[in-house]
């Protein structure tokens, strides 16, 4: 399956955080065909994939990415209530314009404007009209995907970009039986707290001293990154920095792969736009770090206060996919890496306190 007809099957679908299911289904649709790759639904409707070609290779560390199923968007309970999911500048929210889907079919059911909206707490409550029906969801009313001038436009690039490259990752892996151990947990309801992610950490089905985590979204551009050059090398979000020996791998792994494809550029930027799934990982003790692409018009916030696709370059979107089937042969040596820098330190302290003696100053 090529990454376009992946790119057709998962971005024509709504999703809402908590409001995945026609995402999920898909994925579990799609990775059937490759029964090499092992599925699991966890109690909270995470799914895990597994992939372990390997022979006697129990010490090799599993590589774990992620991406999340969901992107902001409304849910209407049972009383015909409207709220919104996920996170935005509320400037954006009166006048815009809004469709909605059945959720089991995905089946367009009203075009509404959103005409007033109020917070309560942690909920932002919305008026609509016209009134969108009972347990519906809705994005905003913009093309589900597009493409133009080598860009790639969606109302929903955070996270569908990460899901279809890691499907697409998956089904090259089986298809060309490269042997690898790798792990793809695509879950659900980031957009409001990481919740798929805190409860799949609450099993501890993982364990950290041999796992070795990647996030894989795409992240706001502004002021941070920019397009078309290259996927980024995250080493931080909004909330903390990442582990430096899983980035110091990766930006080795880059260079390795730059040298036998000259074409390939990445950058290696501090992404503060917001915080992504590496820091849970990292706050229980995994060793974790994150790859994305530069986004342009992060939650569909466009210029003037007016909702827009969100965007991406086509060329970095494919040298990420290029860089990942390359990544998962890559040797594991995060570790004997970070050795080798302190051996050169220590190397280093001793010239140092050989050299400062007999220069001394007084």
């Amino acid at each position: 399956m090529t990454l376009d007809e992946i790119i057709k099957r998962i971005f024509s679908l709504p999703t809402v955080p908590l409001h995945e299911k026609l995402i999920a289904k898909e994925i579990y649709s799609i990775l059937s065909d490759y029964p090499q790759s092992k599925i699991e639904v966890d109690e909270y409707s995470n799914l895990l994939v597994g992939v372990d070609s390997t022979i006697n290779e129990e010490q090799s560390p599993l590589l774990l990415f992620t991406a999340h199923m969901d992107h902001p968007g409304f849910y209407v309970d049972g009383r015909g209530q409207v709220f919104f999911l996920g996170g935005i500048d509320e400037s954006y929210l009166k006048g815009a314009p809004l469709i909605f889907f059945r959720e089991d079919n995905g089946q367009p059911v009203c075009e509404s404007f959103v005409i007033d909206f109020k917070i309560e707490g942690k909920n932002k409550k919305l008026k609509c009209d016209p009134p969108p029906p009972p347990y519906s969801i809705g994005m905003f009313n913009l093309s589900p995907f597009e493409t133009k001038n080598g860009y790639f436009f969606s109302r929903a690039c955070d996270d569908l970009i990460g899901v279809c490259t890691l499907l697409y990752m998956l089904i090259q892996v089986v298809s060309n039986k490269i042997k690898t151990k790798i792990a793809v947990l695509f879950s659900r309801a980031e957009e409001v707290g990481f919740w798929g992610t805190l409860a799949f950490l609450q099993k501890g089905l993982l364990n950290p001293q041999n796992t070795v985590m990647i996030s894989i979204e795409a992240s706001k551009a502004q002021g941070f990154c920019s397009l078309n050059e290259g996927p980024v090398l995250r080493i931080g979000d909004k909330t903390r920095l990442f582990d430096s020996n899983v980035v110091s791998w990766l930006e080795k792994a880059m260079e390795d792969y730059k040298r036998i494809q000259p074409e390939f550029v990445y950058q290696k930027k501090f992404m503060g736009g917001g915080t992504c799934e590496t820091t849970p990982f990292i706050e229980f003790s995994y060793p974790a770090a994150a790859l994305c692409l530069a986004l342009e018009n992060y939650h569909n916030m466009g210029k003037d206060n007016h909702v827009t696709m969100e965007s991406v370059s086509i060329n970095d979107w494919k040298w990420l996919c290029s860089f990942l089937e390359w990544l998962v042969e890559y040797p594991r040596d995060l570790y004997t890496l970070a050795l080798k820098r302190k051996e050169r330190l220590l190397d280093l302290q001793q010239e140092a306190v050989v050299k400062l003696k007999d220069n001394p100053l007084f």
